[in-house]
């Protein structure tokens, strides 16, 4: 079984390096939402998309049982849209995203799934959601971020990560095994600089402040009933604040 699947695997990086010239936008999975893909339909993508392949893993955080998943998604009946530096794009209806591994990754029929490396990706689009990888140098190396707003002076950006909430035999917890906690951290981005930022009124007006009076942008907010803690709305603010800095779609 393991010589056949590493025989697999070498004939799909070869057809994929063989056909990588005539690649077009793809369409995966359709009429097929959420169902893993088909390797003979997913073969000739692989040398371009440089991405590996792995077994499914639904936790990956040790031998000891946990509740909960590594997964950003609920369910892997997302819709996605891969933009590659090349301009090139594909998309897909099974796709998820794995917090403590960050990285994208789409089921292959069988046991299997495709890791997808950012190496040849511009952005990701999961559900009207967009991540990007980008440098954090705090970190020393590319994370990958949602990104909630951006315009050429600063974006709003949001990290995911796991927290492990170790069991208890006390009763009252009503924990009796490891429970995944998914966290949200928010920062902005200037320049090459990434800071932690809170979604509050006054961050979010002194980011407005330069292009716009705050009675002004208190009357937008209040006639569109927004909240300055829900992303899309935030996201309206800033679009209104910032009309003349807007990065064109790609």
């Amino acid at each position: 079984m393991k010589n056949s699947s590493i025989i697999a695997v070498v004939l799909f990086f070869i057809i994929g390096c063989m056909y990588g010239q005539n690649l077009t936008s793809t369409d995966f999975n359709t009429g097929a939402a959420g169902q893993p893909i088909q390797f003979n339909n997913f073969r000739r993508q692989a040398a371009i998309l440089s991405g590996s392949f792995a077994s499914f893993d639904n936790t990956s955080t040790g031998s000891e049982k946990t509740d909960g998943s590594v997964y950003l998604f609920d369910t892997w009946n997302n819709k996605t849209i891969i933009k590659l530096n090349n301009k090139k794009r594909y998309t897909f209806s099974n796709f998820n995203f794995n917090i403590r591994k960050e990285q994208f990754m789409s089921q292959i029929e069988g046991d299997s799934i495709y890791i997808f490396n950012f190496k040849t990706i511009d952005k990701v689009i999961v559900n009207g959601k967009e991540f990007k990888s980008i440098f954090n140098p705090s970190e020393g190396e590319e994370k990958v971020f949602q990104v909630i707003y951006e315009n050429s002076r600063f974006s709003i950006l949001k990290k995911y990560s796991l927290k492990i909430i170790e069991s208890s035999p006390d009763p009252m917890l009503n924990r009796s095994q490891n429970r995944i906690k998914k966290m949200e951290t928010y920062f902005i981005k200037k320049g090459a600089t990434i800071t932690p930022f809170k979604l509050k009124k006054k961050l979010i007006a002194d980011l407005a402040k330069e292009n716009i009076s705050i009675s002004a942008l208190d009357d937008y907010v209040k006639s569109n009933n927004l909240s300055y803690k829900n992303e899309d709305d935030i996201k309206k603010i800033l679009e209104f604040s910032n009309k003349d800095d807007v990065i064109p779609p790609q």
